[in-house]
C-alpha cells in the first residue's frame, strides 16, 4: 500500500469481546470527537486545549446515562486518547502538533 507522505495516522484499537484494530487519520478522530462533544453536551475542546496549553497533564471524566468515558494525558510531544462507550473502546495518540485540530469551541 503506497501512502502520501504527508498524512499522518494514528492506530485505533477498538475492543469488544474480540480485539479489532483499524487505523485512522487524524482528521477522521477529530470528527468523531466533536460528534461526541454534540451528542453528550461535553465540552472537549475546552479539555483538550487545557491538556494543549500544559493547564493539567490529565484529564478524564465519566457520564452514567449514556455511558461515556473519557480519559487524555499530555506526554512531552503526544496526547494520548482513551473513550471508553458500552460497546467499545477506543484509544489513540496524536502529536501536540495536531492537537490544535481538537480545539473545538
Amino acid at each position: 500500500m503506497i501512502m502520501p507522505k504527508d498524512i499522518h495516522l494514528s492506530k485505533v484499537s477498538i475492543r469488544r469481546v474480540m480485539g479489532e484494530t483499524e487505523y485512522a487519520t487524524d482528521d477522521v478522530l477529530m470528527e468523531s470527537l466533536s460528534t461526541m462533544r454534540a451528542l453528550l453536551d461535553v465540552p472537549i475542546g475546552k479539555y483538550v486545549r487545557d491538556l494543549v496549553n500544559g493547564v493539567v497533564d490529565t484529564i478524564s471524566f465519566t457520564k452514567d446515562e449514556p455511558y461515556y468515558y473519557f480519559f487524555a494525558r499530555r506526554f512531552q510531544d503526544s496526547l494520548s486518547v482513551s473513550i471508553k462507550d458500552v460497546e467499545r473502546i477506543i484509544e489513540f495518540s496524536v502529536p501536540l502538533r495536531d492537537a490544535e485540530k481538537m480545539l473545538i469551541a
